[in-house]
Parts: C-alpha cells; sequence; structure tokens
C-alpha cells in the first residue's frame, strides 16, 4: 500500500509537469506541488482536500487580485491589509476542522502569492491569478484521475474499512467496559480508547465521500461511536459506584441503559452494513472552538507578514517577494496543526534536504535533460522514495516539506533553466522563509500544553457548571464529544509533560464527562411532567447549586438521592423507574467528586 501511494503521486506529479510544461505555462512547478499536497492514503481525503483547495484558490486568487487593484502603489498599506487577511484566514481556521480549516488558510496564502508575484508587474495580475489557478486544477485532476486508476473498487472498499474501524472500536469499547466494572482500567487505558474512538470519528467524512451520495452512513457511523464513548461515561459511573458501595447493585438500573447504549452502537454499525431506502437519519457532530488560539494563530500570522515585510524593506533583497509569498505559505500550512512547534523542526529539516536534492537536480541534472522521458526517469526515483517518507510516522514531517517544495526549487521550465545565481536566490528565501516561521512560533505567543491543559481544565469546569442551567440546550452527546477532543488533543501533544501530572489531568476529564451526562440527564428530568412537582422542584434546587459552585454541590447529591427514594415508594411504576435513575445519576454524582482530586491549576 506504502508503495503503491508513493508511485500513484509521483506519477501524478510528474503527469501534471508535463502537461504544464506542454501548454507553456510560465511556472509549471506548481503543479506537482499541487499534487503532493492534495495526495493522500485514501480516495476520500484526496477528495475532501481537493475540492476544499480548489474553492480557497479561486476565492484566494480574487482577493489578491483586489488588494493589488486597491494598493497598487502603497506598499505599506498593501502589506498592513494583506497582513491582516492572512491573519484571519489562519485564526479563523482554528475554529473549523479537517480540510475546512485548510481550505481557509489556503485562501490566505494563495492571495499572498498571487499579489507578492504581481508586485513587480502589477498590471497582469490578472493573469498571474489565472495561472496560479490553473496549476492548481491541473494538479488537482491529474491526482484524481490517477487515484481512480489505482483504486478502481472504491465504494466496496469504503464500506469495508467504516465497518471494520467500527467493529473494531466496539470491542474495543466492550474490553474496557469489562476492566472499568472489575476495575482494572484506569485513566490511561480509558484515554487510550478515547483516542481511538475520536481518530475513527476524524475518518468517517473521507469514508462517506468514497462510499457516495445518496447515503447516510456517515451519520450512522457518527451515531455510534457518539453512543460508545456514553458507554464509557455510563460504565465509570457504574464501576465508582460499585466500589463505593453508595447503593445496593440490585437498586442499580444503570447496566440496563449500558446495555441499551450497546444496543443503540449496534443498529446504527448495521445500518451502516446494509443501508435502507428512505433513510433521513442525521446525526450533528460538535467540537470545542479554541477562541485564545485562534486569536494567537492570527496575531503570530499577521505579526509574521508584517515582520518580513519590514526585512524586505529594509534590505532591499532582489527575492523579498519571494520570500514573502514562502513564509505566507508556511504560515498556512503550519496553522492548522495542533502544535506548531513541534511540527516546524521537522519540516525544517525536510526543507533542508529538499534544497540539497534540489541543488543536485538544478545544477546538474536538469541541464542535461533533452527529452521529457528523460525528465520522467529522473524525478521518478526521487519523488518515490519522498512518497514512501511520507507514509512513514517517523519520517512523514520530513515528507511534507520535501516533497512539495522539490520542484518549485528545482523549476523545470521549457525555455529555460535556473542558473545557479537564480537556484541560490530561491532556495535561499525559501530556507529563510522556513527558520522565519519556525522561530517565530517559538517567540511570539508559543503553543505550551502545560498552559493549554491549565486552559482547558478551567474550560471545562466553566462548562461543567453552565451544564446546569436550565435555558442550556448542550445535549449528552455534544458534551461528550467536546469533552473527548479536548482530552485526546491534550494526549497528542503531552509527551513531555510529567506522567502523575498528565494522569491526575486524564482521571480530572474522564471525572468530568461522566458528571456532565449526569448533569444534563437531571436537567431533563428536572423538565419531565411525569414527576410530582415537589420531586422536580427537589431536582432545581440541586441543579441551581451546581450551576452557581460547580462539583462542590455534590455534598448536597446524597441528601438529594435519599429524599427522592423516598419520594419513590408507592409512587405509579414509570415515576418510581424514573426518580429511581435520578437518585442513581446523583450517586454517582457523589462518587466521582469524591474519588480523585482535581487538576491543579
Amino acid at each position: 500500500m506504502d508503495l503503491i501511494f508513493a508511485v500513484r503521486s509521483s506519477l501524478a506529479a510528474i503527469l501534471s509537469l508535463l502537461i504544464a510544461m506542454g501548454m507553456e505555462l510560465d511556472s509549471p512547478q506548481w503543479a506537482p506541488l499541487t499534487v503532493w499536497v492534495v495526495a493522500q492514503s485514501s480516495r476520500g481525503e484526496s477528495l475532501s482536500k481537493a475540492r476544499w483547495r480548489i474553492a480557497g484558490t479561486v476565492l484566494g486568487c480574487g482577493i489578491g487580485v483586489a488588494l493589488i487593484a486597491a494598493f497598487p502603489q502603497a506598499s505599506a498599506l498593501f502589506f498592513c491589509c494583506l497582513a491582516v487577511w492572512i491573519g484571519l484566514c489562519c485564526g479563523g481556521a482554528t475554529f473549523l476542522e479537517s480540510y475546512r480549516a485548510y481550505g481557509l488558510v489556503l485562501t490566505g496564502f494563495t492571495s499572498a502569492i498571487v499579489a507578492t508575484g504581481a508586485i513587480a508587474e502589477p498590471d497582469h495580475v490578472f493573469d498571474i491569478a489565472m495561472a496560479r489557478g490553473t496549476y492548481i486544477i491541473l494538479g488537482v485532476v491529474c491526482e484524481a484521475l490517477l487515484a481512480v486508476l489505482f483504486m478502481p473498487t472504491l465504494q466496496a472498499q469504503a464500506r469495508k474499512r467504516l465497518l471494520d474501524r467500527l467493529n473494531g472500536a466496539f470491542q474495543a469499547v466492550r474490553q474496557v467496559v469489562s476492566d472499568l466494572v472489575s476495575g482494572r482500567a484506569d485513566a490511561q487505558t480509558q484515554g487510550q480508547v478515547l483516542t481511538d474512538l475520536m481518530a475513527a470519528n476524524a475518518r468517517i467524512e473521507f469514508d462517506a465521500l468514497e462510499m457516495g451520495p445518496g447515503t447516510h452512513a456517515a451519520d450512522h457511523a457518527h451515531a455510534a461511536l457518539a453512543a460508545m464513548i456514553m458507554v464509557l461515561a455510563r460504565a465509570r459511573g457504574m464501576a465508582l459506584l460499585e466500589q463505593e458501595h453508595t447503593v445496593e447493585q440490585q437498586s442499580v438500573p444503570l447496566p440496563a441503559a449500558l446495555y441499551a447504549d450497546y444496543d443503540i452502537a449496534r443498529e446504527h454499525i448495521e445500518a451502516c452494513a446494509h443501508p435502507k431506502r428512505g433513510d433521513r437519519f442525521r446525526f450533528k457532530m460538535t467540537s470545542r472552538r479554541h477562541a485564545l488560539e485562534a486569536v494567537e494563530n492570527g496575531v503570530r500570522a499577521c505579526m509574521g507578514i508584517l515582520a518580513g515585510w519590514l526585512v524586505w524593506e529594509v534590505t532591499g533583497w532582489p527575492s523579498g517577494a519571494g520570500f514573502i509569498s514562502f513564509v505566507a505559505l508556511v504560515y498556512g500550512l503550519m496553522a492548522t496543526r495542533e502544535n506548531p512547534i513541534l511540527a516546524s523542526t521537522p519540516f525544517l529539516k525536510g526543507a533542508l534536504w529538499c534544497a540539497f536534492a534540489a541543488a543536485i537536480y538544478a545544477l546538474w541534472v536538469m541541464p542535461a535533460v533533452t527529452a521529457p522521458e528523460v525528465l520522467i526517469v529522473m524525478l521518478a526515483g526521487v519523488m518515490t522514495i519522498g512518497g514512501l517518507a511520507a507514509r512513514k510516522p517517523a519520517t512523514a514531517g520530513y515528507a511534507f516539506s520535501f516533497n512539495m517544495f522539490l520542484p518549485v526549487l528545482i523549476g523545470p521550465g521549457n525555455q529555460s533553466r535556473f542558473s545557479e545565481e537564480a537556484f541560490f536566490n530561491n532556495a535561499m528565501a525559501f530556507l529563510a522563509a522556513v527558520t522565519f516561521v519556525g522561530w517565530t512560533y517559538r517567540l511570539v505567543l508559543p503553543f505550551r500544553v502545560d498552559s493549554h491543559m491549565r486552559r482547558t481544565a478551567r474550560w471545562g469546569a466553566s462548562r461543567l457548571k453552565a451544564l446546569a442551567a436550565p435555558t442550556s440546550r448542550v445535549t449528552v452527546h455534544q458534551w461528550l464529544s467536546e469533552s473527548a477532543s479536548s482530552l485526546v488533543r491534550i494526549l497528542r501533544n503531552a509527551q513531555g509533560v510529567p506522567d502523575p501530572i498528565r494522569l491526575a489531568y486524564m482521571q480530572t476529564q474522564c471525572r468530568a464527562m461522566t458528571m456532565g451526562m449526569h448533569i444534563v440527564f437531571l436537567r431533563n428530568v428536572a423538565k419531565d411532567p411525569i414527576l410530582p412537582l415537589n420531586a422536580r422542584r427537589g431536582i432545581r434546587v440541586f441543579l441551581r447549586k451546581w450551576a452557581q459552585t460547580g462539583p462542590d454541590a455534590t455534598a448536597w447529591a446524597s441528601v438529594t438521592a435519599g429524599w427522592l427514594e423516598r419520594q419513590a415508594l408507592g409512587a405509579p411504576p414509570d415515576t418510581q423507574d424514573i426518580l429511581q435513575k435520578t437518585a442513581t445519576s446523583l450517586h454517582i454524582l457523589a462518587a466521582e467528586h469524591s474519588d480523585t482530586p482535581s487538576f491543579v491549576n
């Protein structure tokens, strides 16, 4: 599979380059760059990324033309507006997910590439924009064509991958639930399973694209994974009740709810395997929006573009326009990374290898190439090696920059080749831009995982209190999904955090997930007209205290639970069942609060 991906992507890149050169385009190297940007291991990923890349390119070209038209002879205003625009794109991408975020940052750096490319000849800005758009669409089409040829049984493979992923997640959850009930599972195990569930959740969109329109498999798959997360939260509460002997096992109705969630997950998996005609099921997914990080991301990119312009303004560097274009491009590529500091180091190392390989090709190999067949042979080997490196986790960060920028630095053309001076100026602008962006990520509002953990913990505590408000519309699935995605993001970036702090944080977050689920249940029960008025008032009193003090209100949980159990005596069966479940939720809240100390801010 890795070799197939490498060969497919290499052939698509070379094909796009040959077509661009055959069309006598002035900068054909941008077409293979697009191929490597779009190329992904699955067809669904490539489709998703390609469509957002095309949309971002069209909008970015329009913005680039507008900037040149608005400020043709006012460099300060031009770069200030360009910097603000790129900052808005990078910051706004933080609020989006998957390749939607990539589409927005692409809009920003495409604007920069078009606008800076037209600084020397503003009258030709429309031609430059059209050329950039042509390269990108050409690269997307070539990658799509080769992907279809290499993956002919698309729909069947996509459905099989989706079902294998869902069934594997289901079995993993069952095992963890068994360990939780028996007391063998800790926060580390729960965090790992949540990581696997969120990773599977992120892949659903791509499988659904490969399966084609007219199916609701993605909605059913999201619902199945949401039910599995709920199973984990219920099992944790049940395990705590059994450990603390808060209530007798015979009176705990949670196992029935647990099995009901299992059944829901199975039903949705079955709906993915055997879609029904006329199915209109919808499932809305939500995730946390990182407002502060969005601001930091936008400010960092904006200040970086302004600083790059000042460098060019002061030095008068002939390659200054190219330097700013590369700066904007690298900011766009790094803006959607969870931890840009970690990503920038392998990106720089890959850029150094790219410049070294490009020097060999540009100065010795390309001058000897006299036919397209020779060009194919010369480029196929190094591109295939880069494609293989992109499939290995240890080298993927290096290949990220190597594959994309190798054609740009080589600069193949029909009528000319890079001279030594032109190559070194271009390569220096590229390496300077990568280094510049890497240092700005370290010096200007740097991402720190410990700070992010404390900020997320405060957000979770505030959000947990707000769940009790009668006006809150947050559902159980929304709460669990937001909490799980935040926890998983921390786990992916917490390698340098000491184990005791990381485990305490994980325990606190897992506890908050379970508590929030039961608070939402209590909030809904308090509105149920089947309950007696005094019972609903008692639940509302507890929720009011929770909204004021948060988990400290669990001091009243056991008292309220005992009072509701007494209310259930002699009540109708339906009312008695709801009151018993409500009392159990209150007991779980008390058990969760006493189980683990909170994460220390």
